[in-house]
């Protein structure tokens, strides 16, 4: 086994410091295929692969590239899938190999990042394939598109918890590594972008330990972040077909777990005690949560309600809803304001808004 000798990484930080070397890098003239290959280690549902569209679409943003993600699962593929079919030539005395689609060039796009998934599962044939491609940018006669970057990942060898691999050191040599492992102000910030259900939300405010839940047992169905957003689609597909959260207690324990599935489903009855969200913002309800469970219930509500307005809040709401704040105790009221403060468009309004002006100034937010 090797160690795993980096420091631990959130995924915000991931994406951030992967951005940040890859820009660099080209900025001093340094070409794609000189850049050393990233491998991306974490637990399986960490958000490694979610990580690599988040990559691209800030490198899009910072430098106005288009840039393509070509994702190879690579416990999915064959060696055909990464080296081609051989072939005889014309005149039938080579072998010729028929190039893979995954190396054409894509009109439009200016750069590319190849992310090969799951390179310690796959087999020895395919892995020695893929180790190649990453290495040298090729496969016999196949290359990589120009302007092409390479991330790879793996995860952890299974009940070795997460500081070993089965890969050998001489191969990793070959990486610039980033240890990635579950962060929740990470998750939330993410998921305040993706506008994940309020349910989810909260109740990991509440109980930051069960975004992940690492499965060294037999357990086939235990928290993630990737589970977590599963779990979110389903609450958002049902919306309204669902008088109770137990209805969905199959669907949720599927993705979560038996036992974390229970918690959650009591938690998220905690919402009918919780004062009016819309009517918060209207500057219209005058009842406050008694405990923490629903505090964190609410600010979770609250940020879905900014969120799914954005740029189109009106000052009136945040006026009032900063005012119905002011009454909370100091640390959930920072919890609200750090949460909308990230939402796109929606700082600048917020330092329109006198009430929260104030607040800011006594608190030193």
């Amino acid at each position: 086994m090797a160690n795993i000798n980096t420091p631990e990484v959130s995924t915000g930080k991931l994406v951030e410091n992967v951005t940040r070397y890859f820009i660099r890098m080209r900025e001093a003239d340094i070409s794609c295929e000189d850049i050393r290959p990233i491998m991306f280690f974490g637990p399986t549902g960490v958000g490694k692969s979610a990580a690599v569209s988040q990559i691209a679409a800030k490198m899009e943003d910072e430098t106005g590239k288009r840039i393509k993600v070509v994702d190879i699962r690579l416990t999915s593929c064959t060696i055909t899938d990464l080296i081609g079919i051989p072939s005889p030539d014309k005149d039938k005395v080579r072998t010729i190999w028929l190039r893979p689609e995954i190396y054409e060039e894509q009109e439009g796009y200016d750069e590319y990042i190849f992310f090969f998934d799951e390179l310690d599962k796959a087999s020895p044939s395919v892995q020695a394939a893929a180790l190649q491609l990453i290495l040298d940018r090729k496969a016999w006669t196949h290359h990589f598109p120009e302007n092409t970057y390479v991330i790879a990942a793996a995860n952890p060898a299974r009940g070795t918890r997460k500081y070993e691999t089965r890969m050998a050191p001489e191969l990793m040599n070959r990486f610039k590594h980033f240890n990635v492992q579950p962060d929740f102000n990470s998750f939330r910030e993410w998921g305040i972008k993706e506008k994940l259900h309020p349910f989810v939300l909260g109740y990991l405010s509440y109980d930051q330990s069960k975004l992940y839940a690492a499965s060294e047992s037999d357990d086939i169905a235990f928290p993630t972040p990737r589970s977590w957003k599963s779990v979110s689609d389903t609450l958002t597909a049902f919306e309204g077909e669902y008088s109770d959260i137990e209805e969905l207690r199959y669907d949720i324990a599927g993705e979560i777990g038996t036992g974390v599935g229970l918690e959650f489903e009591a938690w998220c009855n905690v919402f009918a005690y919780m004062p009016n969200t819309d009517n918060i913002f209207r500057g219209m309800e005058k009842n406050y949560p008694k405990t923490p469970d629903v505090m964190h219930a609410l600010v979770a509500s609250m940020t879905t309600y900014v969120a799914s307005r954005g740029r189109t809040i009106e000052i009136s709401e945040l006026r009032n809803a900063s005012a119905y704040v002011s009454k909370f105790p100091v640390d959930f009221a920072t919890l609200y304001y750090r949460n909308i403060r990230e939402i796109e468009g929606v700082k600048l309004r917020l330092m329109k808004v006198p009430e929260y002006i104030d607040w800011s100034n006594k608190n030193k937010m």
